[in-house]
């Protein structure tokens, strides 16, 4: 089991048959998981690459609309496979997982951000066009690797990258909020927490399937 793999193993139940692969070598996670990770990546380096990772005011009713419509995907074709009534694609779990991925961060910077009773002013979007980007680019790389396009080690590699800031963005929330006030390096703390819980996680796992 190499390094992307172990990572992914904290996340993902890593099923073959739902899981892309380069010859032999099978994705750290499973088609779906794969659209959600690439998703937070690509949501991170718009937000820091922007300076709007302290974005702070509510979205705007289109765009809250359309963050929260692009979850409805993943749970109509998940449920809808777990009971049967249809048997998912490759394609149509990466593309869902993609839907749902792109959200993750925007949220999570709008939970750790906003103060209640005090003026949020920063913007997390301008207009409803960077979500829209946002989607468009996470639907692509999720398509690029359903036909191959994208080498396994850039893949696993923005996969364990997504999965770090997973569970780093939990971390960032619980800083924010029992830190209030303060002035920290919140997001460092929170990759720093996020790489340990990933790797805690991943060797209960590791050690529980022995």
């Amino acid at each position: 089991m190499d390094l992307f793999a172990f990572f992914g193993s904290s996340v993902c139940h890593q099923m073959a048959e739902r899981s892309f692969f380069w010859g032999s070598l099978q994705s750290p996670v499973c088609a779906r998981c794969t659209g959600i990770e690439a998703g937070i990546v690509f949501g991170v380096l718009f937000f820091w690459l922007s300076g709007r990772k302290d974005g702070n005011r509510p979205f705007f009713a289109p765009t809250a609309v359309l963050l929260a419509v692009s979850f409805l995907p993943i749970a109509v074709d998940g449920v809808g496979s777990y009971l049967g009534f249809w048997e998912s694609t490759q394609l149509r779990r990466v593309v869902t997982g993609a839907m749902a991925g792109y959200t993750i961060v925007p949220w999570f910077l709008l939970a750790g951000n906003f103060q209640p009773g005090k003026e949020n002013v920063k913007p997390i979007f301008r207009h409803i066009g960077e979500p829209l980007l946002l989607l468009l680019a996470t639907l692509l790389y999720g398509f690029a690797v359903w036909m191959g396009y994208v080498p396994y080690v850039l893949a696993g590699l923005i996969t364990t990258v997504g999965i770090l800031c997973f569970y780093g963005g939990f971390w960032y929330l619980l800083l924010r909020l029992c830190c209030t006030g303060r002035r920290l390096p919140f997001i460092r703390l929170a990759l720093c927490g996020g790489g340990a819980t990933a790797t805690g996680i991943a060797v209960l796992i590791q050690n529980l399937t022995l």
